[in-house]
């Protein structure tokens, strides 16, 4: 019975309403500060350190504020209910829905490893479950608990404070809807930018906010550009010159054979088969020499001693959905992907069409559907004759129990081994595995995780940096599993008569998300391996090279080392590989990471991401570059591109003779205009190489420092940094002051203390002011650098 018989304030209508919300809105922020506490603690990497955690909660509680304009409406609405108790489960359950929004948003980060944006709708319902399946979907006490404590606690304050009203303040209400609407102009993440690694930044940034912001940039690009920009931008290498301008990517084929002086000739002179090998997720920073993380794929670096290796190589997707169009017939983008055209993809020619055409027999295997994606779609417009997925697997094949992909790579491999001594020369094969895909589970999967120790023994990992790869076991046990079915083939097709004659192209469809990253560009770095028992010898490459490359020069080598014939006019977006040995970057080409994200762009050594420009460097490391006029050359080349993407958005065409091009002899083609990528010095003072060396007596550098100006820089002091693996400096070292000349460069050696610790560490080296220590320029950031223990 209640013993105050003072009177309520007023509990109906807008001020009864207005009253009610502001006596239950904090609920909703404690709610959503125990959300962003639970998600920011779980999703940022270890070692983050205290200003990842602080800002990851400041931008959740950022985001709350930036839905109080569309929130507050439709919750003053609910709390206009004419009684409390039905306000109150109504407002609660607005409420309630938000933050399981927001939870499960964080889930599928935490899942796979980038934030949900606008590619929800480039997906089908059918390819949501498949997804979402495949995935596995196993939350785990920990993640039940951040879905519902949240909502409990949520529950508990409202049920308290719906006890306690108050009276309605005029004009509060209206001042959060201000206030939410003034904040959608600041940064998606404030304070973001400031920490280091991609995965740190991402993790920070609230995926409510990513998801709405990506969802309405998306929404507004849905317009195709005007075709009249293409005019007015620069002049790009996927525009043809002087061509039809109604297929603006179509021009004479005149890619050069840069890999035929690699090759001898077949035993019995015919042209060598193709097997091409799409390894799902497989990324540069585990996988060949020099892995960043170490390499977990023992086969395929055996296989680099033999092979041509693409050292800074790049799909041209972060996902799998463009594989197919970009590295078998060097498509354009379209919209979400050229297989999103589906019904509507025009023929074109690819490498299994052009082949078969000249008598090639044509097959493709795939542990999946190969529906998803409309890869099925691509394959039939490829004249691919016999496709082997999912659907027509066969008996006698188990699929994996832990995921609704399909068939694991151990299984693939056996479908394919199968098939191999029925195989007739001249055959071009295609292989896409599917393991090292999230949930990461397969059959078999306990006995990886003792080769996971051994593994992380053999590279030297130090124990205290341990801790980390075991947390992920089932991502590096699936590399290591993946690596196996590999070696498997190999071995099995050693024998095959038709072995000795064929072409291996092995190459991942992205790098995996799930393992953090320090860099944008590093989700697109894949290994290209160029593997034939015909090489006459191996080389390692250092030039940048894309997806969209590797068909042209396939063609060019077979046609011009070969004697086959290839296209006398191609739409190819690709310009043939690079095989320089020493690093450059000279090819154009645009990068998706999602079906329905913004387009990145490389045009020579500059990369563009977001609007922010980066240099390229080796190991495809990218460091910022401020520059506007460099920034609004690069940006008119990407205008050019999606201009031309319009045209033929709007056509549905490639080219006049759609899969049947006229085919002519390698020298038949016409010379074609050589491409024009922005290939401007780079701007002021900056660090053009950097080699490391670890000694007993300590860490040595050599750096080459160059001034791109047409004039003397500023007088500024060579700095080398030492940090640990948590960000911390340990050390610094300082050169002899000097200037340089315009367009000069100069050789300086620095040195700094070797840890007396083993393990990991990383150096940067930058031109500083001489009076405050600030950077003058470009520098190179966070080189790694190993330090072995006493055993190694």
């Amino acid at each position: 019975m209640r013993r105050d018989n003072a009177p309520r304030p007023a509990d109906d209508g807008r001020e009864g309403a207005g009253a009610r919300l502001l006596a239950w809105l904090p609920a909703l922020l404690v709610a959503q500060l125990v959300l962003a506490l639970w998600m920011g603690m779980r999703a940022l990497p270890p070692g983050a350190g205290a200003a990842a955690v602080m800002l990851a909660i400041g931008n959740d509680l950022l985001f709350l504020l930036r839905a109080m304009p569309l929130l507050l409406p439709v919750s003053l609405a609910l709390a206009a209910l004419p009684t409390r108790r039905w306000a109150l489960l109504g407002v609660g359950a607005c409420w309630a829905l938000f933050l399981l929004a927001q939870a499960l948003l964080e889930q599928y980060f935490l899942t796979a490893g980038v934030a949900l944006g606008a590619d929800l709708f480039g997906y089908r319902l059918d390819e949501i479950r498949t997804t979402l399946g495949g995935a596995g979907g196993e939350l785990g006490l920990i993640g039940a608990a951040g879905l519902l404590l949240p909502l409990l606690v949520l529950a508990a304050l409202l049920a308290w404070r719906a006890r306690r009203p108050r009276p309605a303040r005029r004009g509060v209400l209206a001042v959060l809807v201000l206030a939410g609407l003034a904040a959608w102009a600041l940064p998606l993440a404030p304070g973001v930018s400031l920490l280091r690694g991609e995965a740190v930044r991402a993790a920070a940034t609230s995926k409510g906010a990513y998801f709405v912001a990506d969802s309405l940039r998306w929404w507004r690009a849905r317009d195709i550009p005007a075709i009249a920009s293409a005019s007015a931008a620069a002049p790009t290498a996927t525009v043809a010159a002087g061509g039809d301008p109604a297929y603006p990517f179509l021009h004479a084929d005149a890619t050069p054979d840069a890999l035929g002086a690699y090759f001898g000739p077949t035993r019995d002179g015919r042209p060598p088969n193709v097997v091409v090998i799409v390894v799902e997720g497989l990324g540069r920073s585990f996988s060949g020499p020099d892995a960043a993380l170490g390499s977990f794929t023992p086969f395929l670096d055996e296989l680099v001693g033999r092979s041509l290796y693409f050292d800074n190589f790049l799909a041209n997707q972060g996902r799998t959905f463009g594989v197919l169009p970009s590295l078998l017939a060097s498509a354009p983008m379209a919209e979400q992907g050229f297989t999103a055209l589906g019904a509507d993809m025009p023929a074109h020619a690819g490498l299994f069409n052009v082949l078969q055409r000249q008598g090639y027999h044509a097959a493709f295997y795939s542990g999946t559907d190969t529906g998803f994606d409309d890869e099925r779609t691509f394959l039939q417009r490829q004249g691919v004759q016999d496709i082997v997925d999912l659907r027509n697997f066969g008996p006698g094949y188990q699929r994996n129990p832990f995921s609704e992909w399909g068939y694991p790579d151990r299984e693939l491999v056996s479908r394919v081994l199968a098939d191999s001594p029925r195989l007739q020369a001249p055959f071009v094969l295609g292989m896409q595995t599917i393991s090292m895909h999230t949930n990461y589970r397969f059959p078999g999967q306990e006995a990886y995780r003792a080769r996971l120790e051994q593994r992380l023994q053999q590279l030297g990992i130090p124990e205290a940096r341990r801790a980390a790869y075991r947390a992920q076991s089932d991502i590096y046990t699936s590399i290591l599993y993946t690596d196996d079915q590999l070696r498997r083939y190999f071995e099995g097709v050693a024998g095959a008569p038709w072995y000795a004659d064929t072409v291996f192209v092995i190459t991942g469809d992205h790098r995996l998300p799930e393992i953090p990253m320090d860099t944008h560009i590093e989700r697109y770095h894949v290994p290209l391996l160029i593997f034939s028992p015909l090489l006459r010898q191996p080389l390692r490459v250092r030039a940048v090279s894309s997806h969209l490359d590797v068909t042209p020069s396939l063609l060019a080598l077979l046609a011009h080392t070969y004697g086959l014939k290839r296209p006398a006019r191609a739409a190819w977006t690709g310009s043939g590989l690079d095989v320089a040995t020493t690093f450059r970057s000279t090819h154009e080409f645009p990068l998706k990471q999602t079906k329905a994200s913004a387009l990145d762009f490389v045009s020579g050594r500059w990369f563009l991401h977001d609007g922010t420009l980066f240099e390229l460097q080796d190991g495809l490391r990218t460091s910022e570059v401020d520059d506007a006029g460099l920034r609004a050359q690069v940006q008119a080349h990407l205008q050019a591109y999606e201009a031309a993407n319009a045209v033929f958005l709007r056509s549905r065409r490639l080219s006049p003779e759609g899969a049947t091009p006229a085919l002519v002899a390698y020298r038949a083609a016409p010379a074609a205009a050589a491409p024009q990528a922005v290939q401007a010095t780079a701007p002021g003072l900056g660090v053009e190489a950097l080699a490391v060396t670890v000694a007993a007596d300590g860490i040595h550098l050599q750096a080459e420092f160059a001034n791109g100006d047409g004039h003397d820089s500023a007088p500024f002091v060579p700095l080398a940094v030492l940090t640990d693996d948590a960000g911390r400096e340990l050390h610094e070292s300082y050169g002899a002051p000097l200037r340089l000349r315009a367009n000069a460069r100069q050789a300086v050696t620095l040195s700094l203390p070797r840890p007396a610790a083993p393990g990991r560490y990383f150096v940067a080296v930058r031109p500083s002011d001489p009076d405050d220590g600030k950077p003058l320029g470009r520098g190179r950031y966070h080189v790694p650098v190993d330090i072995p223990g006493a055993a190694q």
